[in-house]
This record gives structure tokens, C-alpha cells and sequence, in this order.
């Protein structure tokens, strides 16, 4: 017989081909302004760092209450944040040419980290679970 996924197995199940799905997806809406992005290192910057809002949301996953402050961390609040830290060092890149244009992709990549992270987390906590079942 064949045994059970734990609930940390469905949660990176769920986060980590998403965050590979919003790599391709951002690669995709930044191509409108960057022609010529598939297959650059920019494009592997989008999807390894949207890959890593996958790892660190399914990380995240454990904690229902923040580890310091002590107060309760509900799934949408807890992805957005960790989806737009983890977005800062790409968004800083975008400021290498601190133009308008600089500091348009600094705001959309934060913006699309952000929705990212809401969506990942979202999904991986209601059909993978969250909590201290992670740790079993």
C-alpha cells in the first residue's frame, strides 16, 4: 500500500511548480517590453527568483503565528510579504538604469512578487495544508 503524502510533501507540490509557472509567466509579460528576454540570464533571473517565493512560501507554511512578534500570520498576509522580500534583489537589479522606466519595473516587480506570493501561499494552504502537520 502505498503511503500518504505528509503535509509538507503536498504543500511543495503545490508551491513549487507554481513559482516555476510564474517564472515563465513574468518571463512572458516582461517580453512585451524586453524583446528578446527568452533564454537570457534575465529570464532565468524571473523564474529562479519566482521559483524561490515557491520554496520560501512552502517554507513559510509552518508557521501560523510569527516567530518573534507573536501575532497570528493568516496565509494571504504571510505570502504577499514573503513574495515581495524575496523580490527585492530583483527589483533592485531593475535599478541599475534608475530612469522612470527604472523605477516602473522596480514597483511592477515588487507588485508581481507580491501577487505571486498571495497566490502560491493561498493555494498551497488550502489544498496542502499548513501548520505544525508540516513538521511530522
Amino acid at each position: 500500500m502505498a503511503k500518504a503524502c505528509t503535509v509538507a510533501q503536498k504543500r511543495f507540490m503545490i508551491t513549487m511548480p507554481l513559482g516555476i509557472a510564474a517564472g515563465f509567466l513574468c518571463a512572458f509579460l516582461a517580453s512585451s517590453s524586453v524583446p528578446g528576454i527568452w533564454w537570457t540570464p534575465l529570464m532565468w533571473a524571473l523564474v529562479t527568483d519566482r521559483l524561490l517565493i515557491g520554496l520560501v512560501v512552502g517554507l513559510a507554511g509552518a508557521y501560523l503565528v510569527h516567530p518573534v512578534f507573536r501575532f497570528p500570520i493568516p496565509a494571504w498576509f504571510r505570502g504577499t510579504c514573503l513574495g515581495v522580500f524575496v523580490s527585492l534583489p530583483l527589483a533592485f537589479g531593475a535599478m541599475i538604469n534608475p530612469t522612470a522606466e527604472g523605477w516602473t519595473a522596480f514597483w511592477l516587480t515588487l507588485a508581481a512578487g507580491a501577487v505571486y506570493g498571495f497566490v502560491i501561499d493561498m493555494l498551497a494552504t488550502k489544498f496542502g495544508g499548513e501548520g505544525p502537520a508540516m513538521l511530522k
